[in-house]
């Protein structure tokens, strides 16, 4: 809650950075316009801008105050955290039981829940490891890592990590491979016969 003294702090702690950074942008740009119209304006609106961009930072403010406080609830933490097992549980279940993609809409479900998760992130990249999709596997796991605080998921983390490092490696050995094998093919020879140098005879008589 300390971190909501500065607008938009609060909620990129939770886990919601670009609802953060959109409060505290348009807190930083509202105070911009308050302190110009009451230090640098000198026209006949001057006290009607002050007193405009004034209550617009202060609503701004008691807004992302309201905000945090709702989703900091006691009851509203405990129902997303009760969520967020739920989704966990369904998307596990979906990947034993080969559903891939069920799996990566439960997990993905979970981040809308908790951002930060680092389970969900996990799992995420370890999908993705199986779907060769690398890219998404790195950023997941990379993330995974940074919010894995009390380090619970270190070890699986970093054993995807080889795999996908591995995967990468026989991608690129098999497209290596397939570029070497692909050798110019040359033109058929045209062997001229006799019949061949006796029809060019009568053509060019």
């Amino acid at each position: 809650m300390l971190f909501s003294l500065v607008p938009g702090w609060g909620h990129v702690y939770w886990g919601r950075e670009a609802l953060g950074i959109g409060i505290f942008s348009a807190a930083a740009l509202v105070g911009f316009g308050f302190l110009n119209a009451w230090l640098v304006y000198q026209g006949a609106v001057k006290t009607t801008m002050v007193w405009v961009f004034g209550v617009i930072f202060c609503l701004v403010m008691v807004a992302s105050w309201i905000d945090i406080f709702l989703r900091t609830e006691p009851a509203r933490v405990s129902e997303d955290d009760r969520r967020r097992k739920l989704c966990l549980e369904r998307g596990t279940a979906s990947y034993l039981q080969g559903d891939l993609a069920g799996a990566l809409g439960e997990f993905r479900e979970c981040l809308k829940i908790e951002p930060n998760c680092p389970e969900a992130l996990f799992r995420i990249g370890v999908l993705a490891v199986r779907q060769d999709d690398f890219e998404l596997a790195r950023t997941s796991l990379r993330r995974a890592l940074r919010y894995d605080i009390g380090e619970k998921w270190k070890w699986e983390i970093q054993r995807e990590f080889t795999r996908l490092d591995a995967g990468i490696s026989a991608q690129e050995e098999t497209s290596f491979e397939k570029e070497a094998g692909e050798e110019p093919q040359e033109e058929p020879y045209d062997e001229e016969t006799p019949e061949r140098e006796e029809e060019a005879e009568h053509a060019s008589a």
